[in-house]
């Protein structure tokens, strides 16, 4: 009899757990409380508007280049949107929940982590390096705590928010309206015509009170940069989109709808092949191996369909190939890591490298794997001499001066007018030195008067700091940042005040400029646990590891009849290649939001579908 009790039991909780979400299922709200979501969604990434930033008085104009103010197309005014619409869509949920229109799924294991995360992110703010950068971020960034925090509300409110195939609808309408307007404007990228060099273009973007001669921005003709700032960005996008554009194609009920989805399928292809970032090609690449797994049965079946966009594929990416005259296959060979190690270690023998550079108090010396060139101060005398201490002869010309000696021919060195100091240029690295009572220092960035300090590395990467378009030597220095960031981090968008940049040897073999400024760490990961701690990282591993396994098992044994069941799997597919991308690409206001609102997205198509099962 016992046995009996509980099985009835068990059955009256599966048929309440089944009348709460019919219950929602059939409640259709007004598309009015979903719109701040779906500006998220569909419009807040076409935001490209100027915004001059006022960096006075800040640690981030100590750390960024010495300038007063910074003129911002792509970030600035998106994070804004961002906290704003999160901020009205979370006194939207408040309102609807109280009023019983909305519930509150029971889903801990996804609240727990993400609750977790959030608190870090708060006590990460608290103890930052730089609070007013933790609060509002970093420049170009914009990533502060208000934005980290919209990004964890973002997915507790859609996985809230959507409950029945009308609501997932919605979200499809503002992606399909995001991935037509972004694919237009990289198109017309790609072939030179920039939308945004245009008069119309310029209008949308700059105030009417803001004068902008020569308004351009770096990324020229053959790529594609739209309106995420820069093309690794766009790799990031295009891992999240394609996915989806092919599930709304498969899911399709009209031929309207077919023809739109199809066009928005061949846009994000275009788009993904076309920004040539590496980054994003390895996303798609990671994710396609699940996507043959999870849609074996509907290749199958639709074989002629999907051999047709195999097809389209390959004349898409040869055909880009040839215009940008081999240009992709060039960038694919960074994929031969083998190929690669060997590259940069054979050039590392033949390159020039700054092996030290001394201080003293009335003398410094630059020593290269070449030679050494030492000078003196005597007086306000400057003199030259060889490894040897022996005086070189030097031909003065206005503030120019030139050692007259072949093996130092390679030195360029001017005399500085604004202060007592000197610039070194020895083939393109570059440092400037300046005297003061206390000795010689160097001229840091945005004018700082520091020491040369040697940071410490992550010792596997040693030789290989070129590897990854030089990712390995800023992976290498953060590496060992981490075990000071174990609870809290350096604080949200701290990453470049926290970063050793005053590592200025290194820097100058590296990068060829001692004062490039290292603001991210081009890794989703590494910026997580420098900013705002590796506890909140693991939590973040978590809370994706819970989703992805239990969307794998989910959808490797579920038919695939419906749209809401393709969107539900190709999120996870998307989600797979935004995490796999991130490996190369950090976390930016273009892009993030997209992730968190798919991520919620996800989780929310599963639990409606794991709730019908039982």
């Amino acid at each position: 009899m016992r046995g009996i009790t509980v099985k009835i039991k068990n059955e009256n909780k599966n048929k309440t757990k089944n009348i709460v979400t019919i219950d929602y299922e059939n409640k259709k709200l007004s598309v009015f409380y979903f719109l701040p979501l779906l500006l998220i969604a569909g419009f807040v990434p076409l935001i490209v508007y100027a915004k001059y930033v006022d960096l006075t008085g800040t640690t981030q104009s100590l750390y960024w280049t010495g300038q007063r103010q910074y003129l911002d197309f792509f970030s600035y005014w998106k994070s804004w949107w961002v906290v704003a619409l999160t901020a009205v869509a979370l006194l939207f949920y408040i309102i609807l929940y109280v009023q019983k229109k909305l519930p509150l799924k029971n889903l801990k294991q996804y609240y727990i982590p993400l609750g977790i995360y959030s608190l870090f992110v708060i006590i990460s703010t608290m103890f930052a390096i730089d609070k007013p950068t933790a609060l509002w971020g970093f420049v170009d960034m914009y990533q502060g705590m208000f934005v980290l925090l919209s990004y964890a509300f973002l997915t507790f409110l859609t996985i809230n928010f959507v409950n029945n195939k009308r609501d997932v609808n919605l979200f499809v309408n503002a992606f399909l309206f995001l991935m037509i307007v972004e694919g237009i404007i990289g198109v017309g990228q790609y072939f030179g015509f920039d939308f945004f060099q245009t008069s119309i273009g310029k209008s949308l973007i700059l105030p009417g009170n803001l004068v902008v001669e020569d308004l351009s921005f770096s990324f020229g003709p053959k790529t594609i940069y739209g309106t995420l700032f820069n093309t690794n960005f766009v790799g990031s996008f295009a891992t999240l989109m394609l996915p989806l554009s092919v599930a709304f194609l498969l899911g399709a009920n009209s031929k309207k709808q077919r023809i739109v989805s199809g066009i928005a399928v061949l846009l994000m292809l275009f788009v993904w092949i076309g920004c040539n970032s590496r980054a994003g090609y390895f996303g798609v690449a990671v994710s396609s191996v699940f996507s043959l797994w999870l849609f074996r049965k509907v290749i199958m079946k639709y074989w002629i369909g999907f051999a047709g966009l195999i097809l389209v594929f390959v004349l898409i990416f040869f055909g880009l190939n040839k215009a940008s005259d081999g240009r992709i296959f060039s960038r694919l060979k960074v994929f031969n890591i083998k190929q690669q190690i060997e590259v940069i270690k054979e050039r590392d023998e033949k390159a020039l490298k700054v092996e030290n550079i001394f201080l003293g108090q009335d003398s410094f010396a630059i020593i290269t794997n070449k030679e050494t060139l030492n000078f003196k101060i005597d007086e306000d005398k400057l003199y030259f001499l060889d490894e040897n201490n022996k005086e070189l002869e030097i031909t003065t010309k206005g503030n120019e001066i030139t050692i007259n000696n072949k093996k130092y021919s390679g030195y360029k060195i001017n005399i500085a007018k604004d202060y007592p100091g000197v610039t070194v240029n020895r083939s393109n690295k570059i440092f400037n030195f300046y005297f003061t009572v206390n000795g010689v220092k160097i001229i840091g960035l945005g004018g700082r008067i520091t020491d040369s300090k040697a940071a410490d590395s992550f010792k596997y990467l040693d030789g290989l700091e070129k590897i990854a378009t030089n990712r390995g030597y800023i992976w290498s220095r953060t590496l060992p940042l981490l075990k000071s960031y174990i609870l809290e981090g350096s604080g949200p968008d701290n990453y470049p005040i926290a970063f050793p940049q005053n590592d200025f040897i290194a820097k100058s073999n590296v990068f060829g400029n001692s004062n490039i400024i290292v603001d991210k760490p081009h890794n989703l990961f590494l910026q997580i646990a420098t900013n705002t701690g590796v506890i909140s990282l693991l939590s973040l591993i978590a809370l994706w590891g819970i989703y992805i396994i239990s969307s794998l098992k989910l959808y490797s044994k579920i038919e695939f009849d419906s749209l809401v069941k393709y969107i539900g799997a190709s999120a996870l597919i998307g989600v797979i290649g935004y995490l796999s991308a991130g490996m190369f690409n950090d976390s930016v206001t273009s892009v993030a939001p997209l992730f968190w609102i798919i991520f919620g997205l996800g989780i929310s198509i599963n639990f409606r579908l794991k709730s019908k099962m039982i």
